[in-house]
């Protein structure tokens, strides 16, 4: 199998509001459980993506979207030439996430210090959707289950480490100790902001490598063809 993901992390200059820290979840045609920043069917539910870790003064807001494009075929050779040809770039699978800021100083008579600040990370990763899995054998659609199984893995750990580099910048953001001016607070900010997200960027490339872009965590459904 050649299972091929990719992941693109946007890192976002200060200065844009946070969204809530909130995702909806329905169910699609197909009975799949679906996750949007917006009311996505009848039964959406609003459920809470903030992360569960970090103290009350670190917690980053988040948003979730998932997108499908639509695949049909009834052998593997079929599904993945439409995956070739509709795929993000040819990808299989693809997250994209963004990791934003904003900081406020409070100047005091012998210097500033850090009034808020608030980190928001966005993601959104895309998904093949084979849309006429049931005319397809028992034996593919297992195969299907198996392959989408690991790209869903693939992506979510994508997501994760963005997430878990959001909560460092807001715990570094808030540590900044008192600066000589407000205008050297920011600068501060942005220095840690910039080195924490390098190495945000740096995980996700060394995840991609550990991982043979998804590939490893393969298991265990094996592909005979890969």
């Amino acid at each position: 199998m050649s299972l091929k993901v990719r992941f693109a992390l946007l890192g976002i200059l200060a200065g844009i509001p946070a969204a809530q820290a909130q995702v909806h979840m329905c169910t699609d045609a197909n009975g799949r459980k679906v996750y949007s920043d917006e009311p996505c069917g009848k039964d959406s539910k609003i459920i809470d993506a903030r992360p569960g870790m970090g103290g009350p003064s670190i917690n980053p807001g988040t948003s979730l979207r998932i997108e499908h494009y639509e695949i049909r075929g009834t052998s593997w050779d079929e599904l993945r030439r439409e995956i070739a040809s509709k795929g993000p770039e040819g990808w299989w699978g693809r997250a994209q996430t963004g990791i934003r800021y904003e900081i406020e100083g409070r100047g005091e008579p012998d210097g500033c210090v850090v009034a808020s600040a608030h980190v928001q990370m966005d993601a959104k990763v895309r998904l093949p959707m084979w849309a006429n899995r049931y005319e397809g054998s028992r034996a593919l659609q297992e195969t299907w289950d198996g392959a989408f199984r690991t790209l869903d893995l693939h992506e979510r750990g994508h997501v994760s480490i963005s997430l878990d580099g959001a909560r460092e910048i807001e715990r570094a953001l808030n540590g900044i100790p008192k600066q000589p001016t407000c205008g050297a607070l920011k600068a501060e900010a942005r220095r840690r902001f910039d080195a924490l997200h390098a190495a945000v960027v740096s995980r996700q490339a060394h995840y991609d490598f550990v991982t043979n872009h998804g590939l490893e965590q393969w298991t265990p459904y094996k592909d005979p063809k890969r």
